[in-house]
């Protein structure tokens, strides 16, 4: 038990049996066992996850989402394929994932029930996935799996071959259903990125727990329309809109991007090139308020603690081999 977020975290969680829903015939797992190597296990992953429109998604409960970060809590000081807490073991998997490309183990949290048989995961879950041997304390998330073309398999490709801590992939696209409201005027309430009540923002508050006063970055891999930000290919922010300082990351990975990448336009925050800056993202705010107690706060940005490195890319500019070695020099 550990007390100190927002949430009481139990590893042994009971939940009331009425709280489970009943599978139905045909029910089954998808839990892309065949899959050999990481890039392939997302791939299987975001193409059975709810897709725009679909309505499928459903937001996890208080209950669920507690259960969900104390899994979180076991994973990233090394625990593995354990028992899952009542609420979660109908619907969800842990379990230790052998990449046959690189013989390392990681170990891989993700959502399973598939209750009417249809191919789609029914609660929007996502996945999360902790390299224990990790040598960099990177987080690679992906907020707008689907939707920001292919970033899914880039942001696992970068934390597999730079040797990050974390990958987390959001469990919905993020116009699963249009027109439903969500915070900060967000299109839909499961875009990932501006919306609390997710697995996907359960998990980033984890994993900031988990670091407290410890250098870390969370790193969102993003995808812009070829029609937004037409002078630049590539945007680089704190989730704020203030210009970054010198020796700041996003400017260091700039200069490693185009070391190597030198016809390549990357503009940053307050540049006046771009305004995709992330300043309503929920994952961004809160790392940038990182209040006491791990609450969400007070919605108005703060100067940016740095640990949020924000990523917006043209479809031309997310090949994942084109980014290692800056990511890797930007973080040595």
């Amino acid at each position: 038990m550990r007390c100190g977020g927002s949430f009481l975290l139990v590893l042994g969680t009971s939940v009331s049996l009425a709280m489970v829903p009943t599978r139905a015939a045909g029910a089954v797992d998808l839990t892309c066992a065949s899959s050999a190597t990481l890039e392939a296990l997302v791939s299987c992953i975001r193409d059975h996850l709810p897709g725009r429109g679909s309505r499928r998604f459903v937001a996890p409960s208080f209950m669920e989402m507690s259960a969900w970060r104390s899994v979180a809590f076991a994973m990233l000081r090394g625990d593995c394929g354990f028992a899952l807490p009542y609420s979660l073991s109908p619907l969800a998997q842990n379990r230790r994932f052998h990449d046959a490309e690189t013989g390392r183990s990681y170990c891989v949290l993700m959502e399973t029930a598939d209750w009417d048989g249809d191919g789609i995961f029914d609660r929007g879950f996502g996945a999360f996935i902790v390299d224990a041997s990790a040598e960099r304390e990177l987080s690679h998330q992906v907020a707008h799996p689907i939707s920001d073309t292919g970033t899914e398999t880039q942001a696992v490709t970068i934390f597999k071959e730079t040797r990050s801590r974390t990958f987390l992939l959001a469990g919905a696209h993020r116009d699963a259903s249009p027109g439903e409201g969500g915070l900060l005027g967000s299109s839909a309430s499961w875009d990932a990125a501006h919306n609390t009540a997710t697995m996907f923002h359960a998990t980033h508050m984890e994993i900031m727990a988990y670091y407290g006063e410890k250098p870390w970055w969370a790193i969102q891999w993003h995808g812009m329309a070829e029609d937004t930000c037409e002078r630049v290919d590539v945007h680089l922010s704190h989730g704020v809109d203030t210009p970054p300082a010198a020796g700041d990351k996003i400017l260091e990975l700039r200069a490693h991007l185009l070391a190597r990448e030198p016809t390549w336009r990357i503009s940053v925050a307050g540049s006046g090139l771009c305004s995709l800056d992330a300043t309503s993202n929920v994952q961004g705010r809160l790392l940038n308020i990182a209040p006491a107690g791990g609450s969400f706060g007070a919605l108005a940005a703060p100067p940016s603690t740095r640990r949020f490195v924000h990523i917006e890319q043209h479809a031309g500019f997310r090949d994942p081999d084109r980014w290692v070695d800056a990511v890797l020099a930007t973080w040595p």
